[in-house]
């Protein structure tokens, strides 16, 4: 850029500055701290030094302001050739883009896209309802997206809700980021809400009689594996019979939870129960999945169905499953099928299983803890299944293989006894002798 010095000029005793820029003459009288005309030249120099600095800097303002408009008009100017080109992503394209395979996005499981289209689609539906005339993703602004969280929060959804919704716009904006043309993310500018956890309650071995006694079909199986297994929901759905080793009486499983970061699967004994309702099955019945038309729905996407159909059994067996939250603002779930997993790891430690076989047994692994089973771990295993209750609801114990009686296992777990294993063998040992 140009740079305008300027010259000194006088008119009788006095200094001007006098410059010229863009064709037109400037001259402008020197004047001193106190705004008296100055009369030194060597004054004057510095004064208009001082008043070059400035003109330039204001010179700099004006050019950049041009600058800044010239760019506006060229991004006009290319939005116009995009849209002449390509029209805008619309909100109703914005799910085909998502999934398509050079969106970007990462992949993920059936049904975390099935919950990813169900919220897109909460959302689209909305705008079509309170926005009408707006159908491009890059026009949805800051103002629109509080105002659809608002509406969540009036309508009472639980924190983790608000936050799932939240999570996945922001995901879905991410991604079609540069199809939309998005200048930002709108939904970063607002922060999930607090999360209070409310956990599931135990259950009884009443409760777990009755529940399991009533249970019929696949069901019945499906709180079977819970019970005994301590799996979560979409692991007891989706279980394999390659993964259920009859000889050994074991079921090996990689949780669908941390299969992605961490694939260890966990080694979970049979119980006689469980053994038995398995054995049951026809073997021409047998194909992927122990409990196909559950898993079947469940990978569909609408594990929410299962849920439901989990809910109502319990209801039907006389077991509250809701409560009253302490702000009273709509019922939380007190009891549900996670309420297993919580029964399972409480009864393996009232029998006096060591902490770290359970940990093993539902896949809460420490560091420490991530390694495959020993001979050592795999009986301590055994012994913690083995003590927990029979709860198939008529009153009658499965016969029990002769390998897996407790005479057998205790004897085992004493002639494997060193000085090293000790004490962990003498835990076992203890928890079989109490328990009966």
């Amino acid at each position: 850029m140009k740079t305008t010095t300027g010259s000194l000029i006088t008119r009788g005793n006095n200094y001007y500055c006098f410059w010229r820029y863009r064709g037109k003459a400037f001259s402008r009288v020197l004047r001193d701290e106190s705004g008296q005309p100055i009369t030194h030249k060597r004054q004057a120099e510095v004064a208009k030094d001082k008043l070059m600095e400035i003109f330039a800097k204001k010179n700099q303002i004006q050019s950049l302001q041009h600058i800044a408009h010239a760019i506006d008009d060229k991004q006009k100017e290319i939005v116009a050739m995009q849209d002449s080109q390509s029209k805008p992503l619309t909100l109703a394209q914005a799910w085909s883009h998502f999934v398509s395979p050079t969106s970007g996005r990462n992949t993920c499981g059936k049904s975390s896209l099935a919950q990813y289209e169900n919220r897109l689609a909460m959302f689209v539906a909305w705008m079509q309802e309170n926005h009408p005339s707006i159908t491009a993703l890059c026009d949805v602004t800051p103002a629109i997206a509080k105002a659809y969280l608002d509406r969540l929060i009036k309508r009472s959804v639980s924190p983790a809700t608000y936050n799932g919704h939240l999570n996945v716009m922001r995901y879905v904006f991410k991604t079609l980021k540069d199809a939309a043309r998005l200048t930002d993310n709108v939904w970063l500018k607002y922060k999930p809400l607090e999360v209070l956890t409310q956990g599931r309650r135990d259950l009884t071995v009443d409760e777990l009689k009755v529940v399991c006694g009533k249970a019929a079909g696949e069901m019945k199986v499906l709180f079977a594996i819970g019970t005994y297994t301590g799996l979560r929901l979409g692991d007891c759905a989706t279980l394999k019979w390659c993964e259920v080793d009859v000889k050994r009486q074991q079921i090996r499983r990689i949780p669908r939870k941390t299969a992605r970061r961490k694939p260890v699967a966990i080694v979970i004994p049979i119980h006689p129960v469980l053994r038995d309702i398995l054995a049951e099955i026809p073997t021409h019945e047998r194909g992927e999945y122990v409990n196909p038309d559950t898993a079947k729905v469940y990978l569909s996407g609408k594990r929410v169905r299962i849920s439901n159909h989990i809910q109502k059994h319990f209801n039907d067996c006389g077991i509250e499953t809701t409560r009253e939250r302490e702000n009273g603002i709509r019922r939380v779930v007190d009891v549900g099928f996670h309420s297993l997993r919580h029964t399972f790891v409480s009864m393996c430690r009232e029998a006096g299983a060591p902490l770290s076989t359970v940990e093993s047994l539902v896949g809460h692994h420490s560091p420490a803890l991530t390694r495959h089973y020993t001979h050592t771990s795999i009986e301590s295993a055994q012994s913690a299944v083995a003590l927990l209750p029979f709860v198939n609801g008529d009153g009658a114990e499965p016969t029990k293989p002769s390998k897996h009686t407790r005479d057998e296992l205790l004897r085992e777990l004493i002639e494997s006894m060193t000085t090293r294993n000790w004490r962990e063998k003498k835990s076992a040992s203890l928890a079989m002798l109490a328990a009966n």
